[in-house]
C-alpha cells in the first residue's frame, strides 16, 4: 500500500478554515505548492478522483480532501488554459500536453487528457535548477559528443526517466563552453534557457509552429548549428532529422526506448522492409551515440539516482548498425569499454558496489541482459 499525505500537516498549504475534515478542499494553487514542498515530481488530478502526488518515485494520496468535482476540475483547467483557443484545443483533441508557469515562477509539462468521459490531468514539475553532466553521473565520454560539429545522438530511457534533464544538462554545458545556434523543438517547452556562450531558439509544437514535421523542415534555413527535438515517434520525423545531420548539424533526440539495441531496432522499425537497408545505411552514417538511462531508488539516501548506458560509434559497431545485427551490440559494447562505452548493468555494478543501490536492483538489470 502506497503511503498517504494528509492535509492537517500542512495546515498552511490547505485552508481548512471552519469545515470539517471531510468536507475539505484544495486549489490549485495549493496543489503547487504541497507538489514543492513535498519536493514531488508529479501532480495527478481527476474529476470525482483522487488527488495524489508522486514523490520519490511513488505515488502518495492526499487524504482529507474531497474528490474533485467537476466544476473545481474545469475551474483547474481553466486556470491552466487561460487562452480560450488553447481550451478550444483540448475540448476539440480530448488531449494536449502544453507548458505552465505558476505565478511564483515553477514550470510544470502538463497533459491534460479525458478518461471516461471526465477530465484529468498530469503536472510535472521542471526544477529551476538544471544539474551539471557531473550531479547528473553522467559518463565524461558524453562531453566529446557535445562538442561535435555534425552527428545524431540520442538520448533513450522509459518514460519518466529523467531524458529531459539530461538533454538540458547538455545544452547547459555546450552553452557554457561553445558559442553556437542551439534551436529547440519541444512539445511542450519545458525550460527555458537563457543565452550565456551560445544563443537559443525555443519553437513549441502547437504554438511556434503547426506540426513538428513543418519545424524540422524550417530549421534547414534557420541557421543553427544544434538542433533538439524532444520526441521522435515515427518514420517522417526521423527522416527529416537525418536530413538535418546529413547537412551539417549536430542533433540532439528523445527516444522512448530502453537502451541501445531497443532504440535501433525501433527506429529501423519504422521503415518498410523494402527501405531497411538503405535506413541502416543512413544511420550508420550519421549516428555517433545512443545514451540511455533509468532512475532507481537510492538506499544510500533519499531520491533517486540515474543509471547510464553509453553506446558510440567505432568500427565494429558501424558495421553492426549498417548491417542490422543488433543482437551483437552488446558483447561490442563491452569490449569497447576503453572507449568510454558502458551498459546499463555494469552502470547499475559500479553503484551497486558502492553501496548507491541496492542489490535487488542491480539483479533485474542483469537479468534483463540474460
Amino acid at each position: 500500500m502506497q503511503p498517504n499525505l494528509d492535509p492537517s500537516s500542512i495546515a498552511s498549504q490547505v485552508a481548512i478554515g471552519t469545515q470539517a475534515p471531510s468536507e475539505r478542499r484544495i486549489t490549485l494553487n495549493q496543489l503547487v505548492n504541497l507538489c514543492i514542498e513535498k519536493e514531488a515530481s508529479d501532480i495527478h488530478f481527476r474529476e470525482g478522483g483522487k488527488l495524489a502526488l508522486r514523490v520519490g518515485g511513488k505515488i502518495v494520496f492526499i487524504e482529507n480532501v474531497e474528490k474533485l468535482s467537476r466544476d473545481e476540475a474545469r475551474g483547474m483547467m481553466d486556470e491552466l488554459l487561460p487562452d480560450p483557443e488553447d481550451r478550444r484545443r483540448f475540448n476539440t483533441l480530448r488531449e494536449l500536453d502544453f507548458s505552465y508557469t505558476h505565478t511564483n515562477g515553477v514550470n510544470f509539462r502538463v497533459n491534460l487528457y479525458t478518461q471516461k468521459g471526465k477530465l484529468a490531468g498530469v503536472m510535472r514539475m521542471i526544477s529551476k535548477h538544471v544539474p551539471t553532466l557531473e550531479e547528473l553521473g553522467v559518463p565524461e565520454t558524453v562531453k566529446k559528443f557535445l562538442n561535435l560539429r555534425e552527428g545524431l545522438i540520442i538520448v533513450s530511457g522509459p518514460a519518466g526517466s529523467g531524458k529531459s534533464t539530461t538533454i538540458q544538462s547538455m545544452l547547459r554545458y555546450i552553452n557554457e563552453n561553445s558559442v553556437k545556434h542551439i534551436l529547440t523543438i519541444e512539445n511542450p517547452i519545458e525550460y527555458v534557457f537563457e543565452d550565456d556562450k551560445s544563443m537559443f531558439t525555443q519553437r513549441e509544437v502547437g504554438k511556434d509552429t503547426l506540426t513538428m514535421a513543418s519545424a524540422l523542415h524550417s530549421a534547414l534555413r534557420e541557421d543553427a548549428n544544434i538542433v533538439v527535438v524532444s520526441e521522435v515517434g515515427n518514420q517522417e520525423t526521423f527522416e527529416n532529422i537525418l536530413k538535418l545531420v546529413e547537412t551539417g548539424h549536430l542533433v540532439i533526440v528523445s527516444m522512448l526506448t530502453r537502451d541501445a539495441t531497443h532504440t535501433l531496432e525501433r527506429i529501423i522499425s519504422f521503415y518498410p522492409v523494402d527501405q531497411q537497408k538503405l535506413a541502416k545505411d543512413r544511420l550508420a552514417s550519421c549516428l555517433e551515440a545512443i545514451v540511455s538511462q533509468d532512475l532507481v531508488q537510492r538506499v544510500d539516501q533519499s531520491g533517486l539516482i540515474a543509471v547510464f548506458e553509453v553506446m558510440s560509434m567505432n568500427p565494429s559497431i558501424h558495421n553492426i548498425v549498417r548491417r542490422g545485427n543488433f543482437v551483437q551490440l552488446r558483447t561490442a559494447m563491452q569490449a569497447a569499454n576503453n572507449e568510454g562505452m558502458i551498459t546499463l548493468d555494469n552502470y547499475a555494478y559500479h553503484l551497486a558496489e558502492r553501496g548507491i543501490i541496492s542489490q535487488a536492483d542491480l539483479n533485474e538489470y542483469i537479468q534483463r541482459e540474460e
